[in-house]
């Protein structure tokens, strides 16, 4: 008998992926279908890239860039990391006010965080402040520039760590009244999927309950606070790609291109999935 290939699949690390993925990990949810691995987002994308995953949930800005390159990747409907005002996990921790930051360590792990500090600063400041490549787990207290940008867990670890900062989440929906997309589902397109895409429906419809075990489990693991955990994905976090969040999706996709932090070119291809 020949044994059927299971999907690749790569989710990413960060506590707010756990709904996600938490019934695929504890059993919940089984299924010769899928196997499931753990990385940064941006590393996540060139496997995906490079066809060692079939489907990867990648920061979307490297969704818009591979399409624009002609991947014909594909994103998998109602299921996103989006924030709909902050997001308290996507901080710019700064020694001196925000329109004074000359120079900013980036945390590189998710390029989706980047494009959207770059667009920032070109909206508000109409300028760009020097950018240099930091490890995540650098303390803000200890950076030799102005500010630094610290993303998922290393962000939640830091909060009032400095005496400015901005919630990258926050700012976006004052700039412009729209939801954010940080990463989705996204497949190849030469790739059949089977009931993966409903298997990863099913999954955050269950995660999304478990938000309080999950809570509990990870703040051990982070050594943060339970309720801190609790707060961060039952408010600062939500999984569904509506329409307002599509239109996000789509408001960014210009702004990147504005400030050429993308081609044009790329649209959003959404997998057509049977129920």
């Amino acid at each position: 008998m020949v044994q059927k290939s299971r999907i690749r699949v790569g989710a990413v690390s960060f506590l707010n992926t756990k709904p996600l993925i938490y019934p695929l990990l504890n059993g919940e949810i089984t299924s010769d279908d899928i196997l499931l691995s753990l990385d940064v987002p941006s590393r996540l994308a060139t496997l995906l890239s490079n066809g060692e995953l079939e489907v990867g949930l990648i920061p979307i800005v490297e969704y818009f860039r591979a399409n624009s390159l002609g991947a014909d990747y594909r994103i998998i409907p109602n299921i996103g990391i989006v924030s709909r005002g902050s997001v308290f996990s996507i901080q710019l921790y700064s020694h001196v006010p925000i329109s004074d930051i000359k120079s900013i360590a980036l945390d590189t792990s998710s390029k989706s965080s980047i494009a959207l500090l770059q667009i920032l600063f070109a909206e508000k400041y109409n300028r760009l402040p020097t950018f240099t490549a930091c490890e995540p787990i650098v303390d803000p207290n200890e950076i030799d520039t102005d500010a630094i940008l610290l993303i998922g867990d290393a962000a939640l670890k830091n909060l009032d760590a400095t005496d400015y900062s901005i919630d990258l989440g926050a700012e976006w929906h004052g700039l412009t009244g729209l939801p954010f997309v940080y990463a989705c589902w996204v497949a190849r397109g030469n790739v059949e999927l089977g009931n993966v895409p409903n298997l990863l429906l099913e999954a955050k419809d269950l995660g999304i309950k478990r938000i309080p075990e999950i809570a509990s489990l990870e703040s051990n693991k982070l050594q943060l606070s339970e309720s801190l955990c609790r707060k961060y994905l039952d408010q600062h976090i939500h999984y569904e790609t509506d329409e307002s969040a599509i239109e996000g999706l789509k408001r960014f996709h210009s702004l990147a291109v504005k400030h050429q932090i993308l081609k044009p070119g790329s649209k959003l291809i959404f997998l057509d999935v049977p129920s």
